[in-house]
């Protein structure tokens, strides 16, 4: 799926989290160094707890502050990818459906982190989560993630749980998390500031062009994807399609403004778009400066 053209663009990537995750050592962290030593990123105020190695005291004489070292730690990143499986995620009116496009985005991710010396876990969800890869670090176990996503095959636990009370539990570690579906759910605020307080998350929104922008089309016949009812899309009617464009915009920003709240990313991804260059557009504004 990731050719060797797509993966010399990923490989400029070097992945890192935004935030410092409890349970490591204090700063951003980015990907494994076999050195195991600390690079010096910037000067904050003294907060209780910080060790008094790190204050800077020719800055802290100067400012008349007690002044101590950020650091980022050459230390592995745990990321979790959760990828939708939805029956939604099969619509399309290109060529790729926003199933086969999520999965590209997906293994390019999981590549993107084993190039950086870290390990990836894989979930796949609909109504509910399914771990289908632990703590994967080698190419072999990126076009495993790829064929379980477009070739269904079963999870190896039988157990499954919402994916946000997955990650607000205490048993999952502390990770850089991406969350690739179309988001046509309803986000539980609380939910998902207790999962952004603890991770450092992303969500990938991966849509049709149609879905961004009704087209003004005669009228389509659509199928609920999972309750087979159909019903009358009026597209030719321009009223319709201005009522459609008012609540998807709605719908989007209310999921944008939750992200931004709470600090999280968030990116939406266009199916007939370069989806790949726009990934790595993402990810040079996240770590600019870095």
């Amino acid at each position: 799926m990731l050719d060797a053209k797509k993966r010399a663009v990923l490989d400029a990537i070097f992945l890192r989290t935004r935030k410092a995750l409890e349970g490591w050592p204090s700063g951003p962290m980015k990907a494994r160094i076999p050195s195991g030593g600390m690079d010096f990123l910037d000067l904050r105020e003294y907060q209780p707890g910080d060790e008094v190695r790190h204050i800077d005291w020719k800055s802290t004489s100067r400012s008349g502050k007690v002044l101590v070292k950020k650091f980022i730690h050459d230390q592995e990143i745990s990321v979790l990818i959760f990828a939708s499986t939805s029956p939604s995620m099969n619509f399309s009116t290109i060529t790729s459906t926003k199933l086969e496009v999520m999965t590209e985005i997906a293994t390019a991710l999981a590549w993107i982190t084993i190039n950086s010396g870290n390990r990836f876990s894989l979930y796949k969800f609909s109504k509910t989560a399914e771990y289908c890869i632990r703590n994967a670090n080698n190419e072999k176990h990126v076009r495993a993630a790829g064929a379980i996503l477009l070739g269904g095959q079963k999870p190896k636990t039988d157990k499954s749980m919402d994916i946000w009370k997955i990650l607000s539990g205490k048993k999952t570690p502390r990770s850089m998390v991406f969350i690739l579906s179309d988001f046509y759910e309803k986000l539980d605020p609380r939910l998902f500031s207790a999962c952004a307080q603890k991770h450092d998350l992303h969500l990938f929104r991966i849509l049709d062009k149609s879905e961004i922008n009704l087209p003004d089309t005669p009228d389509i016949i659509c199928k609920h994807p999972e309750k087979f009812q159909t019903h009358l899309m009026r597209s030719s009617e321009k009223e319709f399609r201005s009522n459609y464009q008012r609540l998807f915009n709605e719908h989007e920003n209310q999921i944008i403004e939750l992200c931004k709240s709470n600090e999280t990313g968030f990116l939406r991804i266009n199916t007939c778009e370069p989806y790949l260059a726009i990934l790595v557009d993402y990810f040079n504004q996240l770590f600019h400066g870095q």
